[in-house]
């Protein structure tokens, strides 16, 4: 038996080839866990929902009507929902010099505003309670050059998490987010070209290594089993193997 036997779950960001939804969907299957998988592109959304006996829906989560259809649907197909995980994000840089508002506004689309209607639609679908867990950034603890729309948006999230939790704790329903150090995935995959640049994370980290997407998963499994994880709430769970202790090295 699995810890999430019985337990249904949606899991946003899942259609890449490599990254974190990809990986968390895969891992709360594994636990037993009727998978709901999202993204915006259908064809490996399908292929991963395939692997592990789940639910493929496409879903765009700058779009609300589409982020309340995902839910609807996993409703349907399972009849309740007990994990929501957003791994929906994409990377902006620039100086803040160099910014316009229309540079600035797809990232908080996504990151900030999408993510915050993701919590609407998660904690409406579920009515026995759960768990709600975003992820996020090392970078909304440590600033970084030319990070300021990227790590801004998702400071904001994190901070409405812990609004979130206060305002649904009577429906029983938690919400935590996860601050994910450099991690390789398809968003990342180019800053592990430079040697540089990772042995100088690797220097700066207690840990010794970089982190893995199998690190992301087992974490979010961890926040998402309620035996495990029932009396954390409102928390950000720094995943950088200690690197929130320091700095961010510098290109």
């Amino acid at each position: 038996m699995g810890s999430l036997d019985g337990r249904t779950a949606v899991v946003l960001g899942a259609s890449g080839s490599k990254n974190f939804g990809s990986e968390i969907a895969r891992r709360l299957a594994a636990a037993g866990a009727k998978v709901a998988v999202a993204g915006r592109r259908k064809e490996p959304l399908t292929e991963l929902a395939n692997q592990i006996n789940g639910l493929a829906v496409p879903c765009d989560v700058t779009e609300e009507d589409q982020i309340q259809s995902l839910f609807d649907r996993a409703l349907e197909e399972f009849g309740h929902v007990d994990i929501a995980v957003n791994s929906a994000g994409m990377h902006a840089g620039g100086r803040i010099a160099e910014l316009d508002a229309d540079s600035i506004r797809p990232t908080l689309e996504t990151s900030f505003i999408g993510a915050l209607l993701f919590f609407k639609w998660a904690a409406a679908a579920m009515r026995r309670g759960g768990s709600v867990i975003t992820i996020s950034s090392l970078t909304t603890r440590i600033p970084g050059p030319e990070l300021a729309v990227y790590s801004g948006a998702r400071a904001g999230i994190d901070h409405a998490m812990k609004v979130a939790a206060v305002e649904y704790a009577e429906q029983g329903v938690r919400f935590n987010s996860i601050a994910a150090g450099l991690i390789q995935t398809d968003m990342t995959a180019p800053f592990f070209s430079m040697d540089a640049l990772i042995n100088a994370y690797v220097h700066d980290t207690p840990a010794g290594r970089m982190g893995t997407v199998q690190d992301m998963a087992e974490a979010v499994l961890f926040l998402a089993d309620s035996q495990r994880s029932g009396f954390i709430n409102g928390q950000v769970l720094d995943l950088s193997g200690g690197q929130q202790m320091g700095h961010l090295p510098r290109f």
